[in-house]
């Protein structure tokens, strides 16, 4: 039985970094002669003007035509190179789903697209949120769909899927980036990893050196390919890795006090965390989950957090593990609960045979409305810690009141989760 992945993480309120995926790029860039860059005139805002002006020989300004743009990527890949192409989610996955199809998909050739702003994380309506930007990728055979949750794994994954075979989807959140994970986190691209509190960062831990914000995003030399890293030998080809058998946790690993809200004596050998509630997340509601353990373990629920950056493959082996071990599972995605995250957990537990009750969390088959900022459409449409707090606290059969989660502050350069 595989050892379960286990990370540990910061605490809130999570300092921020500026543009570590434009950094990162431009380091693999450097690494890499075949890697160029597309941008769909959202240059700057999707961090890719750093490439432009150290490598503008590799850069192309495909304009407001992403259809166009995908195709250019198709034929640039077809020549042996690596193309890069960039805008906000919404508009380089929907609009020009069929040459995503056609030119890149059917032929596995190697374009990672990369889209910014996902779900309600932008406050611009229906024609600016992607909302099923998953679901539409995860559907096309052999594409890879990457949500990753922070600045530390943002500056990794770059290095991590230049070498994953076939198409890549990364969706990412624009602006300021908080960094969750400590600067030893290793991003896994065949993992999903359970979290667990860093001692030293249980008050005030996003304050601590290192971590992927420090000197302008952190990106550290060799990314995620490093030994034991994400990416062992050859880069990370995940060929069948999501069906690799077992799922247990390394002997003598005790979880730290406090641990992601598992407090019923840490872990044994070849097994996973025993909890109420299992909380399965992705990308920008790692940092909500995390907050909703800390107000479930003081309510006396036994949580545990898995972050899953990989949607596709999933990490059935993780995801299996988990839940045998747990009561009751929750998923959590900023993204229509439809065809993403809480889906493919969902198809997981039905196809092992696994009967566990499961919540999904996430826009119920809805648009969502425009509004002045973010934390307003997450309230609204059900994405905060609260109603993280609330539904695990309801699939539990809990008595008494829910407990309520306190509103965390945060200084300018910080990111408090809603």
């Amino acid at each position: 039985m595989a050892d379960l992945a286990r990370q540990p993480v910061l605490g809130p309120p999570y300092r921020t970094a500026l543009k570590p995926y434009g950094r990162a790029l431009v380091e693999l860039a450097r690494a890499r002669p075949e890697v160029v860059c597309l941008s769909g005139d959202l240059t700057r805002q999707c961090e890719v003007d750093l490439f432009q002006e150290e490598f503008p020989g590799r850069f192309i300004h495909a304009g407001m035509a992403e259809a166009n743009m995908i195709g250019i990527a198709g034929a640039l890949a077809r020549q042996g190179l690596m193309p890069f192409v960039h805008s906000f989610g919404v508009f380089v996955t929907r609009r020009p789903l069929d040459q995503i199809v056609n030119a890149v998909a059917y032929p596995r050739l190697p374009v990672r697209i990369v889209g910014f702003m996902p779900g309600v994380s932008s406050p611009g309506g229906p024609s600016h949120q992607a909302i099923e930007d998953i679901a539409l990728m995860r559907a096309i055979p052999g594409m890879t769909v990457i949500d990753v949750a922070d600045a530390t794994e943002t500056a990794q994954v770059v290095a991590a899927m230049a070498d994953v075979p076939g198409p890549v989807y990364l969706r990412l959140k624009r602006g300021e980036i908080p960094v969750i994970f400590p600067g030893d986190h290793r991003l896994s691209l065949d993992r999903a990893q359970v979290l667990e509190w860093r001692g030293e960062a249980m008050d005030g831990g996003a304050q601590t050196t290192g971590g992927a914000g420090t000197d302008g995003g952190g990106v550290t030399s060799g990314g995620a390919h490093i030994a034991g890293g994400a990416d062992t030998s050859g880069g990370a080809h995940m060929a069948g890795l999501a069906d690799t058998v077992g799922g247990g946790v390394s002997t003598g690993g005790g979880v730290s006090s406090g641990g992601a809200g598992i407090t019923d004596g840490g872990w044994t050998s070849g097994t996973a965390p025993s909890s109420d509630v299992a909380l399965l997340v992705s990308g920008m509601m790692v940092a909500p989950a995390l907050a909703a353990a800390r107000v479930l373990r003081a309510a006396g629920v036994v949580t545990v957090v898995v972050n899953v950056p990989v949607i596709k493959p999933l990490d059935t082996a993780t995801v299996l593990a988990v839940a045998t071990r747990s009561t009751a599972v929750v998923t959590a995605e900023n993204h229509t609960i439809i065809g993403g995250l809480g889906s493919a957990v969902a198809e997981a537990l039905a196809e092992a045979g696994l009967g566990r009750p499961l919540r999904r969390i996430g826009l119920a088959d809805t648009f969502a409305e425009g509004a002045k900022d973010a934390p307003y459409l997450f309230t609204k449409y059900g994405l905060t810690t609260q109603h993280i707090v609330d539904t695990a606290w309801s699939v539990l059969h809990r008595a008494g009141p829910t407990p309520s989660s306190p509103t965390l502050p945060a200084d300018v350069g910080e990111y408090a989760p809603v």
